[in-house]
């Protein structure tokens, strides 16, 4: 059941990348309001996937195996990914909210360094949650 809901996850994210790309392309192509509308959903879904699965995953099942083998790089590992996971996430919603409330798209460009923190806080995230997942599912990344 676990590895279902993990995978779940996962797929979610990869979901959630694919809404990011599309955004980033929107944007180049000046389409502001709809790149602000994607990432808005792309943070709407990230929010559940935290608030549902990570966050009960995080704190039931990889805390105590993070406490009973702090020297395993699989610990560290996860300790990473819970923080710049965590950070992203926060950075994420900070961005999109006070968009949502700024009467003018103007505010969003003054957070644009604010943005590329967060997405490579957030591709940093990805990459070490696919690492935790290989790990922990398959027999790919033993670690």
């Amino acid at each position: 059941m676990y590895q279902i809901i993990a995978l779940t996850s996962l797929v979610l994210q990869f979901v959630i990348l694919g809404l990011i790309i599309a955004s980033l392309v929107m944007k180049r192509r000046k389409m502001i309001r709809a790149h602000g509308i994607t990432m808005l959903l792309a943070v709407f879904v990230h929010s559940i996937t935290i608030l549902a699965v990570m966050v009960p995953s995080f704190s039931s099942g990889l805390t105590p195996y993070i406490l009973e083998n702090f020297a395993k790089p699989i610990s560290v590992i996860s300790i990473f990914h819970g923080i710049t996971g965590l950070l992203a996430w926060l950075l994420g919603v900070w961005i999109v909210v006070s968009w949502h409330l700024s009467p003018s798209t103007q505010a969003c460009y003054r957070k644009k360094v604010a943005m590329q923190i967060t997405l490579v806080l957030w591709l940093i995230a990805l990459i070490l949650g696919f690492a935790i997942y290989l790990n922990f599912y398959t027999a790919i990344l033993p670690l």
